[in-house]
């Protein structure tokens, strides 16, 4: 056998071997996020939306499927106090800091749909008002990186003309990161806007959780929230090893070429 068909079989092998070390991680969803476009939630919940935690009580007790919620500074869960809203796709955010299934307060311009298709978030920034939402994540490995998307966007309440800014401060376990500023003209929409950040798991098990930063108090600048994923990034077997391959696959041709 000369070199050419060593070579040849030597990246054939390395491709096989790349292929099912690949294959079964590609068969399985790889989105680690349960209902990250928000369109499972209880009874409670109707069209156009409503907020998240509803009734009122000490404790939050979320109407929205796979992800809990935090009261606010002020008042208890489901009240003013605590606007925390899940917003229906084609409801144009009528329904902020409104009771589920109640158009109330609304936008002051109408939100645009996410990019995903499905429900949104809307957070009050104002620190007194501001609730988290958050949900645990399983089945992580530690040490290894994991690549989270969302999409988000900004807007201002009915009624309200003040320029505002908004963006997501964003934790995994103990690791906090923040979306990029956006800069709300007043009584405006800010456009959909894809995130992403890179965490690394210090535990099989992590609290993923999205709280909206605001400014300034009291107008209120909302930061919104959709298509929420994290899947893990590209193991560094995978990578060497279609690494590899190219290398091989480059000194096979260049073989041919002097043949």
């Amino acid at each position: 056998m000369n070199a050419l068909s060593l070579l040849r079989n030597a990246a054939l092998t390395v491709a096989a071997i790349a292929l099912l070390t690949w294959a079964p991680a590609a068969k399985a969803d790889p989105n680690l996020v349960q209902n990250g476009q928000f369109q499972n939630y209880n009874s409670n919940m109707a069209t156009p939306g409503g907020y998240v935690c509803y009734p009122s009580g000490p404790s939050c007790n979320s109407d929205v499927t796979d992800w809990s919620a935090t009261c606010s500074l002020v008042g208890g869960c489901g009240t003013s106090g605590t606007p925390l809203s899940l917003l229906f796709a084609t409801s144009g955010g009528s329904a902020w800091n409104g009771v589920p299934g109640q158009s109330n307060f609304g936008f002051a311009t109408p939100a645009l749909d996410p990019p995903g298709g499905g429900n949104y978030i809307g957070d009050d920034g104002d620190f007194i008002y501001n609730s988290s939402l958050f949900q645990t994540i399983n089945g992580l490995t530690v040490g290894d990186s994991y690549a989270l998307s969302f999409s988000q966007a900004a807007a201002e309440q009915g009624g309200q003309s003040t320029q505002t800014t908004e963006q997501w401060q964003v934790s995994l376990g103990a690791q906090t990161q923040t979306s990029v500023l956006m800069n709300n003209p007043p009584g405006g929409f800010t456009p959909w806007s894809q995130q992403t950040m890179t965490f690394t798991a210090s535990s099989t098990s992590e609290v993923l959780n999205f709280l909206s930063l605001g400014a300034p108090s009291g107008v209120p600048p909302i930061a919104l929230l959709a298509d929420v994923s994290l899947v893990q990034t590209p193991e560094p077997t995978t990578l060497m090893l279609l690494a590899g391959m190219g290398g091989l696959l480059v000194i096979v041709m260049r073989c041919r070429r002097r043949a």
